[in-house]
Order: C-alpha cells, then sequence, then structure tokens
C-alpha cells in the first residue's frame, strides 16, 4: 500500500517540525576546525528533528572520522540505544567513519552479527551494512567504553542517507494503517480511542469478533439449564510499550493482517473468540524517539502496579478495560500478550510466571508450546518462568488474576539462526509479519485443541489421501482413459487396452527340456569327479551334506597289536579313515 510508505523526508508527519525530536540535531553542518563561511560540498549535514529521530550531538575528529552521541530518553538519561538521523551534503565517493560512542548497554546484539540498517532517496528500501564495515570495541579514547564505529563511503551528491539502529515504525504510519485497517474489517471489528497521552495522542483500541454470545450459543444455554454458563473467550495483545522497539509494531500488524483475512484460522478466530489489541501503548516516546520511556521519563513496563491517571493514561485505560470484561458475565479473559523487542538474544521466546501449584504452571505453559510449533527460530532456552523483583511492575506479573496467564513475547531486534551452527539471518519486515500471523496460528491451535473452536467441517481424513494418490498413480493399462477434448475424439469408444482372453483352453504344457538344455548357469558348472580311492576336501570340523550323515566308528574298530605284513599284495585295497581322521586332515 502506497499509503504505508514512508517517505524519506524530514517531516515524516504534521506534527515533525514542531516539537517532534526534543533535543535532537536539526540540520546541524559540521564543519571542520576553523573553517567559517559557507559550508562546502563534504561538510556533513546531520539531522534528527523528525518523527522517529533521535542524535543528540555530532562532532568533527578528523577529515574522515566523526564522534555522534544518542540523544537520552527524556528525564531519563541512562537510556541510550535507538538511533535514527539523516545525513546529506556529502561528497562524490566521500568515505566517512562514524563512532556511536555513548551506548546505554556494553553487550548488545553487536558483539554477535547484528548491523544498523542505511537507505537513501534513490534507494529507499532499508539495506543491512556489511558485518566487515561494522567494529563494535572498547575505545581507549573514550576511556575504555564501548563504541560503535561504522565505515561508510556515499556514491551519490543528490541523495539523503538514513542510517538507524532498526526499520523504523511512527506512530503517523500506524493511524495510515489502521485507517485502511478499518474499512477492510468495518464488519466484524471495531476501533476507538480509549486515552489521549500527555501530548494529546490517540491510544487505539481494536475489537475483532462478536461483543455478544449469537442466538445458536443462545439456544444451548436454554436447553441446558440456566446452571450452566457459555462464555466467549477474550485474548487481550498489547504492543509497543516501548519506543525505540518498532519489531513490535511489524509483528501486531502482521497479526492484523492475518486476523481479517479469507483463510479458515482466521475465520475461526474471529467467530470463536474476541480479541482485544492496543497496537500502540506509548505513542509519545515513538514519536520523540525514545528507548524506553515515554514523555515524563517513565517506562510503562514497570509502572503497571502504580500507574497514575495523570501520568500514566493509556495503563490507567488498559485495567478499566480489563476490570470491564472480568465484570461481563459472558466474557472470560484467557491471555494477555504482550509483544517486545530484544537488544541481547536472537530468535523470539517468551517470558512468564511461576507458580507453586504444579498444575497450574503446567496449564500456563501450554501455549508457549504452540507458539515454538508455529513460530520460525523458536528459542526455548531463552524462555523464562519467574517471578523476580526487577520485573515487578511489568504487565504479565500486574494484569493477570485469577486463571488469567499472561506472557511478554519478545522477538530479536537483529536476527536468528535456524540452526545452532547455522548462517545468521537478519529480521525483515516481512519476518516479523510472519512472527505475527504465526501468533494467530498458534492460538487458533491452541483453541481448537481445548474445544473452543471446532474442527472445520467438511474436511476429508489424512489417511485417505494417501490412498487416493496411489490410485492416480496406478500403471496406465490398469486405468480407463478419459475422452479427449477433441470433437473428433469424443465419438470414439474407449479403447481396450488388452486382448482378450483365449475362449478354448491354454495348451499342453510341454515336457522339461533335457538336462543338456537347461540353463547356461547350469551347463557351465564345473563339476567335480570323485574316483574310488579320492574323497572331497573338507574346510571344516563337522561335515554338513545333504541327506549324508557322519557317523564315528572308531569305538567300533579294532585295530590288531601288531600289524600284518602282506608279502607282496597284488591291488591295494582303499584305505578307510575315521571320522577323526578326517577332522585331523582338516587342521
Amino acid at each position: 500500500m502506497e499509503a504505508l510508505v514512508d517517505d524519506l523526508e524530514h517531516a515524516n508527519s504534521e506534527e515533525s517540525d514542531g516539537e517532534g525530536g526534543l533535543g535532537n540535531l536539526n540540520r546541524l553542518i559540521v564543519r571542520p576546525p576553523g573553517h567559517s563561511g559557507k559550508a562546502k560540498r563534504g561538510h556533513l549535514c546531520f539531522d534528527a528533528a523528525f518523527e522517529c529521530g533521535n542524535l543528540g550531538r555530532a562532532d568533527h575528529i578528523t577529515e574522515l572520522e566523526y564522534d555522534l552521541f544518542v540523544r537520552p530518553d527524556t528525564c531519563r538519561p541512562r537510556s541510550r540505544f535507538w538511533f535514527n538521523f539523516t545525513v546529506e551534503n556529502v561528497k562524490q565517493e566521500q568515505r566517512v567513519l562514524f563512532n556511536i560512542v555513548n551506548m546505554g548497554k556494553e553487550y548488545t546484539l553487536y558483539n554477535e552479527e547484528m548491523t544498523p540498517i542505511v537507505r537513501s532517496t534513490s534507494r529507499p528500501k532499508w539495506q543491512r551494512i556489511p558485518r566487515r564495515l561494522l567494529f563494535y570495541h572498547k575505545s581507549v579514547i573514550h576511556r575504555g567504553r564501548k563504541i560503535l564505529s561504522l565505515a561508510f563511503a556515499f556514491d551519490k551528491e543528490e541523495d539523503v542517507y538514513q542510517f538507524a539502529a532498526a526499520v523504523p515504525y511512527s506512530y503517523s504510519k500506524l493511524q495510515k494503517y489502521l485507517a485502511i485497517w478499518e474499512k477492510r474489517a468495518q464488519g466484524f471489528a471495531t476501533r476507538r480511542s480509549i486515552a489521549q497521552t500527555t501530548q494529546k495522542r490517540r491510544i487505539d483500541h481494536l475489537t475483532i469478533g462478536d461483543t455478544v454470545i449469537g442466538a445458536e450459543a443462545k439456544d444451548d444455554l436454554s436447553t441446558k439449564g440456566k446452571g450452566q454458563e457459555i462464555k466467549k473467550r477474550v485474548v487481550l495483545i498489547l504492543a509497543r510499550t516501548h519506543g525505540g522497539e518498532p519489531p513490535s509494531s511489524i509483528i501486531c500488524q502482521g497479526f492484523l493482517d492475518y486476523i481479517i483475512g479469507s483463510s479458515e484460522k482466521a475465520l475461526s478466530l474471529r467467530n470463536g473468540i474476541r480479541i482485544e489489541v492496543v497496537p500502540m501503548l506509548n505513542p509519545d516516546g515513538v514519536f520523540l524517539g525514545n528507548q524506553r520511556s515515554d514523555l515524563l521519563g517513565s517506562d510503562l513496563n514497570r509502572c503497571w502496579n502504580r500507574a497514575t491517571t495523570f501520568a500514566h493514561p493509556a495503563l490507567i485505560a488498559v485495567n478499566d478495560l480489563i476490570q470491564k470484561i472480568n465484570a461481563e458475565k459472558t466474557l472470560q479473559l484467557d491471555f494477555i500478550i504482550d509483544i517486545h523487542a530484544d537488544l541481547s538474544h536472537e530468535g523470539v521466546f517468551v517470558r512468564g510466571n511461576s507458580y507453586d501449584d504444579v498444575y497450574r504452571f503446567e496449564r500456563h505453559a501450554v501455549l508457549p508450546k504452540f507458539l515454538a510449533m508455529r513460530v520460525e527460530a523458536w528459542k526455548p532456552e531463552s524462555c523464562l518462568y519467574n517471578t523476580d523483583s526487577i520485573s515487578a511492575g511489568s504487565a504479565r506479573r500486574t494484569l493477570p488474576t485469577g486463571t488469567v496467564d499472561a506472557y511478554s513475547l519478545l522477538a530479536s531486534l537483529g536476527g536468528r539462526r535456524l540452526t545452532p551452527r547455522g548462517p545468521y539471518l537478519h529480521y525483515t519486515e516481512d519476518a516479523y509479519s510472519k512472527i505475527g500471523r504465526s501468533l494467530a496460528k498458534a492460538l487458533c491451535d491452541y483453541y481448537k485443541h481445548v474445544g473452543v473452536i471446532p474442527p472445520q467441517e467438511g474436511t476429508p481424513n489424512k489417511k485417505k489421501d494417501p490412498r487416493k494418490r496411489r490410485r492416480k498413480r496406478r500403471a496406465a493399462y490398469e486405468r480407463e482413459r478419459s475422452p479427449s477434448s477433441s470433437p473428433d475424439r469424443r465419438v470414439l469408444v474407449s479403447r481396450v487396452l488388452s486382448p482378450p482372453l483365449p475362449v478354448t483352453s491354454p495348451p499342453a504344457i510341454r515336457a522339461l527340456p533335457p538336462r543338456t538344455a537347461r540353463s547356461v548357469r547350469q551347463r557351465t558348472c564345473t563339476r567335480v569327479h570323485i574316483g574310488d580311492n579320492l574323497l572331497p576336501a573338507i574346510t571344516g570340523k563337522a561335515v554338513c551334506m545333504p541327506k549324508l550323515t557322519v557317523v564315528d566308528l572308531s569305538a567300533y574298530i579294532r585295530t590288531p597289536p601288531h600289524p600284518i605284513r602282506q608279502s607282496v599284495p597284488t591291488s591295494r585295497p582303499p584305505r578307510v579313515m575315521t571320522s577323526d581322521e578326517y577332522d585331523t586332515l582338516t587342521d
């Protein structure tokens, strides 16, 4: 959709020229020391005063080297990771080295294979910078801090280049997308604003599925009696709690695109359950280009247990929504899924809660198992279920009550490996959207497993498919050919592929051929003729021949005490050998 494509202009939204990017560089031309007058070609112009932009300072070190400083979050100086800025007024074939010197976290995915992204006005598609041009190291000049050094060469003077830590997803882009999505989902979804932020931006809330029980369910309720209640299951999905995690919004968009589709699973989800989605909890932090905090410096994922109406209107609105769902007798809240992005791990994983009751914990771990079967590059070794004090104010720790299961679904900001020793694959927008579609499929699988969503009617049995395929693969002479589409052959009768059987009985069986006319193998077989005085060579201790039994007769043979000498025997009789002698000859 053309409406959803971000242009590489400074005014990404109507508000960008106002308070957007507080503290960011606004078209600053960095000149060499001692230079005055009009800027020349090659004096780089840095700009981050636009929506989602972040760059607080740029220093000229040498002709090729620049030190760049990430602007900390508003009222939260320790959060420093997200950067998004543009560079213009470049010179043809100009080579530079950008050093991002004040990263707030030392161990990140830049230690592994992750790289930033770049695009220009003539090439609007985001591209990953090659790993060989990236250096994440400790610098002695910068007091032993870890800095991110990036080597780059500008190839077109008229282009404006944009560098970012990940693919940006702005508040204006979400509003354009939801305007189109609302028209497509007009029959089965509603959109409304549940609150406004400190800077008067909307907190959108989407409801997918019918909010009341259908007529058929009411009839079943009347037949079964008043004691049994049929409750419609509800799933609550939260996204973009932190401004520096744009993959969260892309995953949520992939989920919303799939849920309004025409597939069987999407239709079953819309008809079987009710889905509540808050696509962006922190619009102010997203607009300002903050990493974790909002305008007032609050980390919303640590304030659920102490939210106030003035400082955290989005959290209060979500809490009221959950209370309203729990108050409805016809609704049952099952899951709360908070989507995030992670800076230190690869792949996709979850953070859950731990319970003292074993059966309660086993039920809590069921949905992640369905996610593991659907999501690509699932990392079970990164999944944690704990009750640590660090995440005490998070959504997964504060919001669930009773039988409600809450999770934090995290996707890597960099990439994943499909096998432990496989190549490193960076995530793209399509890959993040696929995670959102996999989330929807996993929910459908779960509710089919528990019986909330009935199986698809009219689905053929999978065991019959191989038999049908085998019938199609029969030999040609066993199948009846279909009539040809040609008009000349339509009138032809189907041909008989095998001749008819003879009416008379078959001829009598001939006698066997003589022995001399048998197979060549038998005729060429060598034969051993055994004379009267010769014995066959025996190669074993035991003699086993067909229809021959060797009996040890040595006990019955008496030898004379003295050998009898014959004078001149006319003919020497054949020697009789015992079985013992057979054994001695074969040793």
